[in-house]
């Protein structure tokens, strides 16, 4: 079994960390390993926990950001943790942070599976950006040192012509986060049949796994496509980063 992406909550608002924390205790891939309220407990604690990746939020503006890259740069070296910004706004601000070193930025309308797949996306070693416009890979789509990485396929093509359209539907809300339980439920499918249409499709755009199926998702804009309209109106919100 892979190690679970351990994530240090940062939000100076009680009730934002417990609802956070809420959404990332349902995925067993992932583990909150504690909470902080401030940037300089985000550092202390960084040093003494090890995340992975620190997921902060309502930061007084985005140079703190910036300046929390550094801090951990200099008490953590290159092994420590990346950090996932939850922004009031995308914009040049949210730029210079990806430029200086944070690893995604979120606007806080994010739905709970889009904050999932993004801490999945960044965890197999991808930047993400969601701002007015929608979700992307930025700076290349990779991290420097994820470069060569030996798990994911280096198509240039998305293959989704290639998937009937079952497939399709199933591999848009599974590149939304959703479980084979909820596909099923959404899809009115029986949960077998759900892990069928999965392991096709993996196996027909060459991909191993469902990280990688959300990878190659944003990686060829696959996120943009519009959702099949008969599940619409169950998984596509509304707000302005919404995946339409």
């Amino acid at each position: 079994m892979s190690p679970r992406i351990r994530i240090l909550l940062v939000d100076d608002r009680s009730i934002a960390r417990t609802g956070i924390r809420s959404v990332l205790d349902e995925d067993g891939a992932i583990e909150v390993v504690g909470e902080v309220s401030d940037r300089a407990s985000a550092v202390a604690k960084a040093g003494e926990l090890r995340p992975h990746l620190l997921l902060a939020g309502a930061l007084p503006d985005l140079t703190d950001a910036v300046e929390l890259v550094d801090e951990l740069s200099a008490c953590c070296g290159e092994g420590g943790p990346g950090v996932l910004l939850m922004a009031h706004e995308g914009g040049v601000g949210a730029r210079r942070a990806l430029r200086a070193g944070v690893h995604g930025v979120l606007l806080h309308q994010v739905t709970p599976e889009q904050l999932l797949s993004a801490i999945h996306v960044v965890a197999a070693g991808y930047r993400i950006f969601f701002d007015e416009e929608g979700p992307r890979a930025g700076a290349g789509g990779r991290f420097p040192e994820a470069a060569e990485h030996p798990d994911v396929p280096a198509a240039e093509t998305s293959g989704f012509e290639s998937l009937t359209p079952r497939e399709r539907e199933v591999f848009r809300l599974l590149a939304q986060g959703l479980s084979n339980t909820e596909i099923s439920a959404v899809l009115v499918l029986s949960e077998n049949t759900v892990k069928s249409h999965v392991q096709r499709l993996l196996e027909k755009l060459n991909l191993r796994n469902r990280v990688h199926a959300v990878i190659h998702a944003y990686r060829t804009g696959l996120m943009a496509l519009p959702c099949p309209e008969p599940v619409r109106r169950r998984t596509c919100s509304s707000a302005p980063v919404a995946l339409q």
